[in-house]
C-alpha cells in the first residue's frame, strides 16, 4: 500500500514526477508514492438538460428565448465523463490505484485560476474517494522544484475550503450557465434569416469582439480633418512647438487652424530668423522593463507568421521538456532564486541566443523586477539549457514547428538576460526660441543603451543631430491620426489597462485568442494575419448583436473576475457570484434581440442557403420501408450497420476520437417527420 496516490495533470508530468522522485513508484522523503496522470480534464458538466428534472428537460434542451433566464437552481450540476474513447479506463485505473493508498497528493499545474485544482477534485469526487487529499504548488516541472514542493505539502481535504477549487468551480458553472447568451444571439440572428453554426458570447471573448469591432468601426468612419499650426524650424532641422496638452481643446483650436490661410496670417506675427536658446540638458536613465506573459509573447512571435494556437501548443511542449518556465503564470517579476538560476545559466543562455556576454554585468537583482511575492515567476527560459537551438526539436510532436520553438525561447532568453543589463542611459535635451519662449523643443540623445543592447522590441534609438542656432517660423500641416489597425499587441494592452489588475490575466487572454482565431474551432471570430486582428463575417455578428451587453463590456467583465478572485479568497459565497449570470442575462436578452437590426446593417440582408441534396439509402423501420442520409456526419454507413439499424438494434461505431452509439428512431423539423439516426446522448 502506498502512502500517498499523487495526481498529475497528463502524461508527460507524471513522467518528470518520476525523474524527480525516482520512479512512478518507491519512497520519497520517508512516504511511500505512486504516481496515476490524467489527460486533461477528464469531466465535463453534462448538457442542460441533463441538469435537471424529467419534467423540466424540454425547456433546458430548447434554444427558444422564451425558456431563458434559467433557474440555476433546478441544475444538479452533475458531472459525466468526456466523450474521449479511454478516458473511463483512465478513471478506473486511478479508482483502482487509489484503492491501496492512504492520501491522494494533488499535482496537477498550479494555474492561477485554479483550473488544474478542479480538473483533479473532478476526478477525486468521480472516484468517490472520501480519504485524505494534499495539494503540492510546484513552481515548474524541474526535479528541485518538484522536490521542494512535495516536502510542503498542504491538507485540503475539504474541498469547501479550497480556495483554488472554489474559484475554479465557479468559474466553470458561471461559464456554463453563460451559454443562455450564445443560444439567445444564435437564435436571434437564426429567427431573422440568417445561416450560422452559433453565434458565440462569454465573458472575455465578447470584450475583445467588441474592441475590435469599435476600433474597425473608428477606421471606416475616420474624416481625415487637416488642421495648420505656425512652428519653428532650426537649421538642424528640430521643430518648436507651443506645448498644449492634448485634452485642452480650447487652446488646441486657437494655434492649429483649419484655414491654411489663417495660419499663414499668424505666420506675420513672427520675426525670422530668431535664436534658438539652449535651455537644459537632464541625464536620465531606463531600467529594464517587466518580464513577459503569455500575451505578450504571443503578440510579438505572431509578426513572424505564427498562429496564437501554434505558440500555445509549442510553449507547452517546450515547458514539458523544462526547457522554458511555465507558461501560465500571472507574475511579471521573479524570485530571489530564480533570479539567481538565471544569472548561474546566463552565459549559456546568451550564446544561445546571440547575446553578447560581456553585456551581462548587472548581477544584483532590480528590487522592481526580483520579489519574493512571485511564484511560478514570469515566463522566461527554464532550468534545463539546451546544448543547442536545434535540441528544442526533441520536445516536440511535430518538427515542423522547430523554428516556432527556436524563435520562443531566443524571445525568451533575451528578455530575460536584459535584466542583467546595464541601465539605459540618455540625455534629454530642451531648448526654446529666444524671441518667443513658448516655442519649445525636446529630444532624447543616447548615451549607453545597456539592457537595450540585449533586447528592444524595435530598433535602438538613433543620437538625432545637434540643436542649431538659428530658426525660422513655419506652416506645418497636421492632421486628427487615423487609428491603427486593431493588432494582439494593441487588444492585449487594452485588456491589462482595465481595473487595477486589467481583464484576466495575460495566459487567459492568450487562450482565449488561440480559441477566437483557430480557423477550425466553432468558434473563429478572428482572423489573424500577422497579429493584426479582423472579424469574421461571424465575428461581426458575433460582436455587433453584443453591443450594449453586459457580457461585451470590459467594467463588467473586470468586476466578475474580481469576484472570482474574491470566492477564491473566501470574501464572497460562490453561490453569490454564480447568481449574477442570470442578471447579465436578464439585462441582456432584450439588448441581444434588439441588435438584430443592427446585424442586417453591417453585413447585409440574410441570404437563402441553398442545401446540396444528400444521398439517401433504404432502410426499415418497425417493420415499414423507409430512407436515412447515407452519411450521419462523417460517417458513411456500411451493410452490417444498415442490417443492424433496419433490425431496432443499438449499433457503435469508431468516430473522431470516441465512439457513437445509437438506433433508428423519428425526428421532426419544422413540422416533418422523417426517420433517422439518433444516438444516445439525442435521448
Amino acid at each position: 500500500m502506498a502512502e500517498y496516490l499523487i495526481l498529475t495533470e497528463k502524461k508527460s508530468a507524471a513522467d518528470n514526477f518520476s525523474k524527480a522522485l525516482g520512479g512512478s513508484s518507491g519512497n520519497f522523503d520517508g512516504h511511500s508514492y505512486q504516481i496515476v496522470h490524467a489527460q486533461g480534464h477528464l469531466m465535463e458538466l453534462s448538457e442542460p438538460k441533463d441538469q435537471v428534472a424529467g419534467d423540466l428537460k424540454e425547456r433546458y434542451g430548447s434554444w427558444d428565448p422564451e425558456n431563458m433566464p434559467w433557474n440555476l437552481n433546478d441544475f444538479s450540476w452533475v458531472k459525466e465523463p468526456t466523450k474521449a474513447g479511454n478516458i473511463r479506463k483512465i478513471l478506473s485505473q486511478i479508482k483502482k490505484a487509489s484503492q491501496n493508498a492512504q492520501a491522494i497528493v494533488i499535482a496537477t499545474d498550479n494555474d492561477p485560476s485554479g483550473e488544474g485544482e478542479l480538473l483533479a477534485w473532478e476526478i477525486i469526487n468521480e472516484i468517490g474517494w472520501h480519504g485524505k487529499v494534499y495539494r503540492e504548488y510546484h513552481d515548474d516541472e524541474t526535479p528541485k522544484s518538484i522536490t521542494k514542493a512535495m516536502r510542503n505539502l498542504k491538507d485540503v481535504s475539504d474541498q469547501t475550503k479550497d480556495g483554488d477549487y472554489l474559484k475554479a468551480n465557479v468559474r466553470s458553472r458561471w461559464d456554463f450557465a453563460s451559454m443562455q447568451l450564445t443560444r439567445l444571439a444564435t437564435s436571434y440572428v437564426r429567427n431573422a434569416g440568417y445561416y450560422v453554426k452559433v453565434v458565440n458570447q462569454g465573458r472575455l471573448k465578447s470584450v475583445m469582439l467588441s474592441m475590435v469591432y469599435k476600433r474597425e468601426q473608428a477606421i471606416k468612419n475616420y474624416v481625415k480633418k487637416p488642421f495648420y499650426e505656425v512652428k519653428f524650424q532650426d537649421d538642424q532641422g528640430h521643430l518648436y512647438a507651443r506645448k498644449v496638452a492634448k485634452d485642452n481643446e480650447e487652446r488646441l483650436a486657437q494655434i492649429r487652424h483649419a484655414d491654411k490661410a489663417q495660419a499663414e496670417a499668424e505666420l506675420t506675427q513672427y520675426q525670422s530668423p530668431v535664436h534658438v536658446k539652449k535651455l537644459k540638458m537632464v541625464n536620465k536613465k531606463s531600467t529594464p522593463k517587466t518580464l513577459l506573459d503569455l500575451a505578450k509573447v504571443d503578440a510579438l512571435l505572431s509578426k513572424k507568421g505564427y498562429s496564437s494556437n501554434k505558440i500555445k501548443n509549442v510553449y507547452q511542449q517546450l515547458y514539458e521538456a523544462g526547457y522554458v518556465s511555465y507558461p501560465r503564470t500571472e507574475d511579471k517579476v521573479i524570485t530571489s532564486e530564480q533570479f539567481n538560476e538565471l544569472v548561474q545559466n546566463s552565459k549559456e543562455i546568451a550564446l544561445l541566443v546571440g547575446v553578447n556576454t560581456q553585456l551581462l554585468t548587472h548581477l544584483e537583482p532590480r528590487k522592481e523586477l526580483v520579489k519574493d511575492s512571485a511564484t511560478h515567476g514570469a515566463n522566461r527560459p527554464g532550468s534545463k539549457v539546451p546544448a543547442s537551438l536545434d535540441e528544442l526539436g526533441k520536445a516536440l510532436k511535430n518538427q515542423s514547428d522547430l523554428e516556432c520553438a527556436k524563435d520562443i525561447y531566443c524571445l525568451l532568453g533575451k528578455t530575460a538576460l536584459a535584466i542583467l543589463g546595464d541601465d539605459y542611459l540618455y540625455r534629454v535635451v530642451t531648448a526654446s526660441i529666444e524671441e518667443y519662449p513658448a516655442f519649445v523643443t525636446q529630444y532624447n540623445v543616447p548615451a549607453n543603451f545597456g539592457w537595450r543592447q540585449i533586447y528592444n522590441d524595435g530598433e535602438l534609438p538613433k543620437a538625432p543631430k545637434p540643436l542649431g542656432t538659428q530658426a525660422k517660423a513655419i506652416v506645418a500641416e497636421g492632421a486628427n491620426p487615423k487609428p491603427a489597425k486593431p493588432t494582439k499587441a494593441w487588444l492585449f494592452k487594452r485588456l491589462a489597462s482595465y481595473g487595477k489588475y486589467g481583464i484576466g490575466t495575460g495566459a487567459t487572454q492568450q487562450s482565449t485568442m488561440a480559441e477566437l482565431t483557430n480557423a477550425k474551432s466553432n468558434a473563429h471570430l478572428l482572423n489573424d494575419k500577422k497579429g493584426v486582428l479582423s472579424l469574421t463575417d461571424t465575428g461581426l455578428m458575433s460582436a455587433v448583436i453584443a453591443q450594449g451587453t453586459l457580457i461585451a463590456s470590459p467594467k463588467a467583465t473586470e468586476q466578475l473576475f474580481q469576484g472570482m478572485d474574491d470566492v477564491g479568497n473566501f470574501k464572497l459565497a460562490p453561490d453569490q457570484l454564480l447568481s449574477t449570470i442570470n442578471k447579465v442575462v436578464a439585462h441582456d436578452k432584450p439588448v441581444l434581440q434588439k441588435n438584430v437590426a443592427l446585424v442586417e446593417q453591417s453585413v447585409g440582408k440574410p441570404q437563402k442557403k441553398q442545401y446540396p441534396k444528400r444521398e439517401k439509402v433504404d432502410v426499415t423501420y418497425q417493420g415499414k420501408p423507409a430512407q436515412i442520409n447515407a452519411k450521419w456526419g462523417e460517417h458513411t454507413w456500411t451493410a452490417d450497420e444498415l442490417k443492424e439499424l433496419s433490425a431496432g438494434n443499438t449499433i457503435t461505431f469508431d468516430y473522431k476520437k470516441g465512439q457513437i452509439s445509437g438506433q433508428l428512431g423519428e425526428k421532426e423539423y419544422k413540422g416533418h417527420k422523417f426517420i433517422a439516426f439518433i444516438p444516445d446522448f439525442d435521448n
